[in-house]
């Protein structure tokens, strides 16, 4: 509705008449709505992630055609039809069926648009190649995708989780019309494949409102006045908010860290740009938005405060911008040494957000006569946000529920509390009604934190041999504007794990984090070692290429071996960092071997190995035999699962299933299907008898959530001792009941039960010895229940190395990479298939940081990214599938903690050595590019100034160069 000089009102809605998956509707429309807001209005939600038609995973087919549904107007769908991932059509069975058996999906936000994109109507039939296509109607629906445009049509959307070998296979799979693999499905995979998610901006209540927050526009700032007035006279607007709004609990995020606090809402300054200065709450999101526009912010502009990158030598020590200091010290001082050789550089690593496609969103719900205050989106540690928001909202926690949905990947930046985690269930007892907020790309790219941002001065010193001596690294952490509760984490672990699988007998690391007026930090995938491990292995490199020596010889030399654990490195991130048992020279020598073996195939092949378009077969624009190849093996060792006291319930219900309790939060990880695998084993019953329950704070299960790849290890620990317990009351159920047909089996089968490849293939998901719990059950044992507990507070550190291949223009500063794998020791497997794609999904989204990734800031600290096309990701067209090599899990040593499952969290070890790989591959193509590579991304732009200075220092040329013999594929 709009309103008329006169105030009357018009309707200027426009009728629109469509078929949706077969049902028709009849509908008005505004005339700004899109087609993915038609169809969410109509109960058939598609996922959204940029609203500008980048990112694909809004697509649908309009009349036979895929197109973007968020660039698409309702008014153009008058007299369509449109289908979706929600539709019936049998030929969508075949393509869920290959998705599901080729793991193609994880958190499944992106997955309806692939499935949509590997259909195919009578309208692009010519480009599918196939009769029985070309035959199909429209009204018939999807048929599959055939021929070679499968692979790149899986181009047309973004994910980010999976790194894309197993849509990949699917495509393929489904190009050659192969039956799928006999794989039984994940847990989580039935609704995430038919579009039914349940996403936070899936799902609307009765009544809601919708919220917008006014953000500022610059930098740094004196907040002079915030007027809501003209915001309140627009039509659908319900009310509008400002710090004076707020109760005095409410007006910061965390009391207890160091000045400056961060408001809630913007009271006297303005740090950033991003920072939420109000909020409206309105009938429609439009009008929220519209409202939100005519806030009038007015504030005195100051001098920003400049990143590390700017340098920081004019700020004396007792600066009030330099807001903590990490310091790590091992063995005697490095400069007391006497080396050969001593290396200094200075690195550069840029500014990254994590760019889930799914941002961040919440619906909050206040039933005041219960009292229960209910928030949808919540996720990451849940029960640190219920405490959180009790003592802001003065309630009891357990008047507090915050249900587990669907999460569209969080990496790390979803889950840490931002101001809008206090802000919406505020404004939801503050207005009565259910309040939705919903954040849009451009929102996220400079509200939700970031991450990275670093400069580093690393010194290295060696003897003759390449041997190691010692180190330093001086490092200077961009911190943003507010201290929260993470935002010293990455320079502490940068700190605490430079090391890695080497010997360094003498080290020393300081770390200061500088505010600056930036977006404020947090964690990121792999936080602080993927910036350390780029910049050490950056340093052996450049350690081989002064001493002339091969750099694999390099890394031989000072790689831990068996004999070595357990190893006490003598740093400290949450703990002493002691590795407890490993042969990490092994794991090296496997990786090479197997590099020297790999024989890429075609792209898309179904064996898993793979070239993506535009191999070393096409150079497309590149000079004729420009190409230069070179591949890297770079060895790693990650740290994961962080400590805290984790309590899982089993409970036996009337019908002979069994409901697992747990606290844990998922994000993508498929913690439904490894758990219900842990239960199903430890119980001796089928996985489809398990039921995993995660939302439910009332049932005794807690823990501090899903983070730092803790799950499997704490979780999965906590819910293997739930079962075993419960094993032993059945077995104690049926002796005192005198049921003597029954069989539970012992409770030592459950406690000695093996998750290796053996017990990983079992497509039963059962243990040695079966156990009647339905007969239990109907006898009178329903009912029954065990707590587990896990409280070890100790890291498990799986370790590997990472293979890069790559082609790089030295002309142009192109790189394409040709060839990924990962080796990695990740203890015994639970689900093969979850271990494998968390690894290559981790693996790819390094690459990424590696190559593309980074936050550009102008003079005046303002972001010069809004959107996937300042800040690109990956797609299937830009990597090859993933090589994943799991190795045997390493003996145990007297130093390894309790662990009944044998498991390592492998969450984050594919991201730690992938940008150090690229790097390490790019110099075995270029090796006189070796001293030039001192920044990510590793973009043709900063590849060019890092080339162009070297060679106006050294005047260095392009030469031929060594790596490991990688045959060409156009051989």
């Amino acid at each position: 509705m709009s309103r008329t000089d006169s105030g009357a009102r018009t309707d200027t809605r426009v009728e629109v008449t469509c078929e949706v998956d077969g049902v028709s509707h009849c509908l008005r429309a505004e005339p700004r709505e899109t087609l993915a807001g038609l169809l969410a209005g109509l109960g058939s939600p598609v996922s959204t992630g940029c609203d500008q038609g980048e990112c694909g995973v809004c697509t649908v087919r309009l009349d036979g055609r895929p197109v973007r549904s968020c660039l698409v107007l309702a008014a153009q769908c008058h007299g369509a039809s449109i289908h979706t991932a929600r539709s019936g059509a049998p030929a969508l069975t075949g393509v869920r069926a290959w998705l599901s058996a080729a793991s193609a999906l994880q958190c499944g936000y992106c997955t309806p648009a692939f499935v949509t994109l590997l259909t195919d109507t009578a309208d692009t039939a010519d480009t599918a190649g196939t009769a029985d296509t070309a035959n199909r109607t429209v009204e018939e629906g999807p048929a599959a995708v055939a021929g070679a445009p499968a692979r790149h049509r899986i181009s047309e959307a973004t994910c980010r989780c999976t790194g894309y070998p197993g849509l990949a296979h699917a495509a393929s799979g489904l190009a050659a019309g192969t039956s799928p693999p006999g794989r039984p499905p994940r847990v989580e995979d039935e609704r995430l494949l038919t579009g039914r998610g349940d996403f936070v901006g899936a799902r609307d209540l009765p009544g809601q409102l919708w919220a917008r927050v006014v953000r500022s526009h610059v930098a740094h700032a004196a907040l002079l006045r915030v007027d809501v007035r003209r915001a309140l006279r627009h039509p659908g607007v319900f009310a509008a908010y400002t710090a004076d709004d707020l109760p005095e609990a409410m007006r910061v995020l965390h009391r207890e860290l160091p000045a400056p606090a961060e408001p809630v809402l913007a009271t006297t300054d303005l740090r950033y740009v991003g920072q939420p200065v109000a909020v409206v709450l309105a009938e429609s999101a439009a009008a929220a938005e519209d409202g939100a526009e005519l806030v009038d912010v007015v504030c005195a502009p100051r001098t920003p405060l400049s990143g590390p990158e700017h340098g920081t030598a004019h700020l004396s020590d007792d600066d009030p911008r330099w807001i903590a200091t990490v310091r790590q010290r091992v063995g005697p001082e490095p400069a007391d040494v006497d080396a050969a050789v001593v290396l200094t550089r200075t690195f550069r690593l840029p500014r990254q957000t994590a760019m889930p496609l799914e941002t961040r969103g919440l619906l909050a719900e206040w039933d005041v006569r219960a009292p229960r205050l209910t928030v949808h989106g919540v996720t990451k540690h849940p029960q640190l946000t219920r405490q959180l928001l009790a003592r802001a909202l003065d309630l009891d926690p357990r008047h507090i529920s915050l249900p587990a949905g669907d999460v569209g990947g969080a990496f790390g930046v979803k889950g840490e509390t931002h101001p809008e985690d206090l802000l919406v269930p505020w404004l939801t007892m503050r207005a009565g009604r259910p309040v939705k907020w919903l954040e849009d790309r451009a929102e996220h790219v400079v509200a939700a934190h970031h991450s990275r941002g670093m400069v580093w001065r690393a010194e290295l010193r060696a003897d003759p041999d390449g041997r190691l001596l010692g180190a330093r690294a001086e490092i200077v952490a961009d911190a943003g504007a507010y201290v929260r509760p993470l935002t010293t984490l990455q320079a502490l672990l940068a700190t605490a794990l430079f090391p890695g699988p080497y010997r360094l007998p003498r080290y020393r690391a300081r770390a200061r984090c500088l505010l600056t007026s930036r977006t404020p930090v947090g964690p990121l995938r792999a936080p602080g070692r993927l910036e350390a491990a780029f910049v050490r292995e950056r340093m052996l490199d450049l350690l081989a290429h002064e001493l002339g020596l091969d750099p694999v010889e390099v890394r031989r030399r000072n790689l831990l071996t068996a004999a070595d654990m357990p190893y006490d490195v003598g740093t400290v991130n949450e703990g002493p960092v002691r590795y407890d048992s490993g042969d990490f020279l092994s794991a090296y020598e496997r990786a090479l071997r197997r590099a020297g073996a790999a024989r890429p195939g075609p792209s898309g092949s179904p064996d898993g190995t793979a070239h993506g378009p535009g191999g070393p077969e096409d150079p497309g624009d590149a000079p004729e035999g420009g190409w230069r190849r070179g591949t890297a093996v770079v060895p790693f060792v990650d740290k994961a699962g962080l400590g805290g006291d984790e309590r899982a319930v089993a409970t036996l219900r009337p019908d002979g299933t069994v409901r697992i309790d747990a606290a844990a939060a998922p994000s993508g990880q498929s913690h439904r299907t490894t758990l219900a695998r842990v239960a199903a084993t430890a119980l001796g019953i089928p996985c489809d008898r398990v039921d995993i329950v995660l939302d439910d704070h009332t049932s005794g299960a807690t823990g501090p959530g899903t983070f730092a790849s803790r799950t499997v290890t704490h979780t999965g620990n906590a819910v293997h001792a739930a079962c075993v317990a419960l094993r032993r009351r059945a077995a104690e159920w049926t002796r005192a009941e005198g049921a003597d047909g029954e069989q539970p089996g012992n409770a030592e089968d459950a406690e000695d039960t093996a998750f290796g490849a053996q017990a990983a293939v079992r497509a039963s998901g059962t243990s040695r010895t079966a156990v009647p719990f339905d007969r239990i059950a109907r006898r009178g044992g329903a009912g029954l229940r065990a707590v587990g507990r896990y409280a070890i507070d100790a890291h498990t550190y799986p370790h590997g190395a990472v293979t890069c291949a790559v082609a790089v223009d030295p002309e142009l500063c192109l790189v394409r990479v040709e060839r990924l794998a990962i080796s990695c020791d990740a203890g015994r497997v639970i689900d093969e298939r979850v271990v494998r794609g968390q690894l290559a999904g981790g693996l790819v989204q390094g690459v990424g940081a590696a190559l593309l990734e980074e936050i550009r800031y102008d003079e005046r600290e303002r972001p010069l990214v809004t959107g996937f096309a300042e800040y690109p990701l990956l797609l299937a067209a830009d990597v090859p599938d993933v090589d994943v090599d799991l190795l045997p899990p390493a003996a145990p040593t007297a130093g390894t903690p309790y662990n009944p499952l044998g498991v390592k969290g492998i969450g984050e070890a594919g991201t730690s050595a992938a940008a150090a790989a690229v790097a390490a591959a790019i110099c075995a193509a270029v090796p006189e590019w070796t001293p030039a590579i001192d920044r990510l991304p590793l973009s043709p732009e900063h590849l060019h100034a890092s080339v162009d200075a070297l060679t106006r220092r050294t005047g260095a040329r392009h030469s031929p160069g060594r790596g490991i013999p990688v045959p060409r594929s156009d051989t």
